[in-house]
């Protein structure tokens, strides 16, 4: 069965009963970085964090396009000096915490799951 697709609309606040409730979230990612497979999410009144981090599973879309070699590549090129969100997330892998009696666990926050959708926009049309 899929499950019903729910627009998000409403500012955040009134929002967080529905985010908590979703099954996934949709969301878009700014670039990639090549050297350690981080996705970079830059949070919007349109697509706030908690899209990509509460739904036990993400659907992420990343063009091949923004995809840069590393971490001060995508920096440089994107001008985050300009202009960077309170709270831009670099996904690279499971979350990990220590903070229970110095135990590493992973996959204690955000989603269990996480599906990318590359998009091929680097093809030149014949």
């Amino acid at each position: 069965m899929i499950p019903e697709l729910v627009p998000y609309a409403e500012p955040l606040e009134q929002s967080k009963d529905l985010l908590f409730g979703i099954e996934a979230g949709i969301t878009s990612v700014r670039s990639g970085i090549a050297e350690t497979g981080t996705l970079v999410v830059w949070p919007t009144p349109q697509e706030p964090r908690l899209l990509s981090l509460v739904p036990p599973l993400h659907l992420a879309v990343l063009y091949a396009s923004t995809i840069h070699n590393t971490f001060l590549e995508a920096m440089t090129r994107e001008c985050w000096s300009q202009a960077m969100p309170t709270n831009a997330l670099l996904i690279s892998g499971p979350s990990k915490t220590a903070d229970i009696e110095q135990t590493l666990v992973y996959g204690v926050h955000g989603p269990k799951q996480l599906v990318l959708f590359l998009i091929d926009d680097l093809r030149t049309k014949t």
